[in-house]
């Protein structure tokens, strides 16, 4: 597949060439640092180089991962300025730390601390100032932006005449047409690259950064699906407006070359977004076992005093992109309860894929109890510490109620479940369904790591208040 290799070896090429001028920004600012401290009059006197070859070994190492895993050399962190230079200011900083840690646990002692200040200083500056001469000598080059790899879903008159529009653009690379299936012809000269079957693996080995789709494909219904399948691999979607109300999160109108488009931007929790929520979710976890350990051990005495069966609940939940996973909990009900389940509720026939039982009989004496203070959630730590949920997010749903979800309903699974979110601090057991749908997706569609702050502190007075709970 010739379009796959087309312009691949030039980005992999741009990552290489990047990742080196970032190793050595920081190997120059180390052993600049060490002159500085021994040349300015600040610090204690410069009784020794700290810099030696191992020392400059750590650095080159730990900054190629760590600016790796936050993303620094992905294109969406390096189409704009701004978005590449945050990206950057954030990944030299927990570099910084890393070292820091990595010294220590070396018992590379002694290392100056006027030298540290030195070093991440100047690493900024060089690191900046490489990213920006970069990018000032490929405009020089080329005159326009870097170009974006493009494909269009379907193969009808109106994306054929896109196709001729983006043709034309110099700021992308147009790998061809995606039709709905073997028998869609393609009467122009633009190729037909695959199917819709294929346009997951399409977008993902040919490192698609746009999709634009053209008028009606298919039902609506397929249509959205198409548009949550593609969202999960980071690309941008752009709509024609008259599908405008096929739309439910955030959006951008824009104009290219003159046409109009509506485009759906990517999941918010992605890129250094992600790396920040799991460094909070490790940490989270960690603290969150360590002092909750204690109070674990009680509940597990007074759940095998108090009723026949495991301390533990388990049970298979949908997770991030509806994928299952075995979520954990102290176990509030009788032994037997998910059989007894048949007898209250007949899932098959819910109006909505959602039920919450106020006076559940299956419930034991500390059940209650475990239910109203939120105990029963603890285990849950274990799930977030294997990354199978996070502390905060939407709430971990039931296999069976997920697969009755709409397209719409489905865009909560993008991220991973949360052991709390905007719904616990809401409400919880109050709201209606369309509700907590409301809150969840405005947390996806609007995230921030101090949101997930936010919602973690009103989180206790939210638990200590019992609304909703039951």
């Amino acid at each position: 597949m010739n379009f796959i290799a087309h312009d691949m070896p030039r980005t992999r090429w741009l990552g290489i060439v990047l990742w080196l001028g970032d190793v050595i920004a920081a190997l120059a600012a180390m052993a600049l640092a060490d002159v500085l401290r021994r040349v300015l009059p600040f610090g204690a006197p410069p009784d020794r180089f700290y810099v030696t070859v191992d020392v400059l070994f750590i650095v080159a190492l730990i900054w190629s991962v760590v600016f790796y895993f936050l993303g620094a050399y992905e294109r969406r962190n390096r189409d704009e300025l701004p978005v590449e230079a945050r990206t950057s200011f954030l990944a030299a900083t927990f570099s910084l730390f890393t070292l820091a840690a990595a010294l220590y646990f070396l018992k590379i002692e002694n290392f100056s601390r006027v030298l540290f200040i030195y070093f991440y200083l100047l690493d900024l500056a060089f690191t900046f100032a490489w990213r920006l001469a970069r990018r000032t000598v490929h405009a020089r080059r080329t005159r326009v932006p870097e170009m974006r790899r493009a494909v269009i879903v379907g193969t009808d008159a109106n994306a054929q005449e896109l196709a001729s529009q983006i043709s034309s653009w110099r700021e992308y690379t147009l790998l061809g047409l995606i039709a709905e299936d073997e028998f869609s012809g393609a009467p122009g000269s633009v190729p037909v690259i695959g199917t819709l079957r294929d346009a997951l693996r399409i977008v993902d080995r040919a490192q698609v950064d746009d999709v634009f789709l053209s008028q009606t494909v298919r039902g609506r219904a397929e249509l959205a699906e198409l548009i949550l399948t593609l969202r999960e691999s980071n690309v941008r979607v752009r709509l024609l407006p008259d599908l405008l109300e096929l739309i439910t999160v955030r959006t951008g109108i824009e104009t290219l070359r003159g046409l109009p488009l509506i485009t759906l931007r990517e999941p918010a929790i992605t890129g250094v977004n992600s790396v920040l929520k799991r460094a909070l979710d490790l940490v989270g976890a960690i603290v969150g076992l360590v002092i909750t350990g204690p109070v674990m051990l009680l509940v597990a005495i007074l759940i095998r005093l108090d009723s026949k069966g495991p301390i533990f609940f388990a049970q298979e939940r949908a997770g991030q992109y509806g994928k299952p996973f075995r979520m954990y909990k102290f176990r509030s009900m009788v032994e037997n309860a998910e059989a007894l389940l048949s007898d209250l509720v007949r899932i098959e026939e819910l109006t909505e894929p959602h039920f919450k039982l106020r006076n559940d009989p299956r419930v034991t004496r500390i059940g209650g109890w475990l239910r109203k203070t939120s105990l029963d959630e603890l285990p849950q730590l274990f799930n977030v510490l294997n990354g199978t949920m996070s502390l905060v997010g939407p709430r971990p749903e039931v296999m069976l109620i997920a697969t009755k979800y709409s397209p719409t309903q489905r865009q909560r699974l993008l991220v991973k479940p949360g052991l709390t979110g905007a719904m616990q601090i809401s409400g919880r057991g109050d709201l209606s369904f369309e509700e907590r749908m409301r809150l969840e997706l405005d947390y996806i569609e609007n995230y921030s790591i101090w949101r997930d702050v936010l919602i973690l502190l009103k989180t206790v007075p939210a638990v200590l208040s019992g609304r909703g709970a039951y």
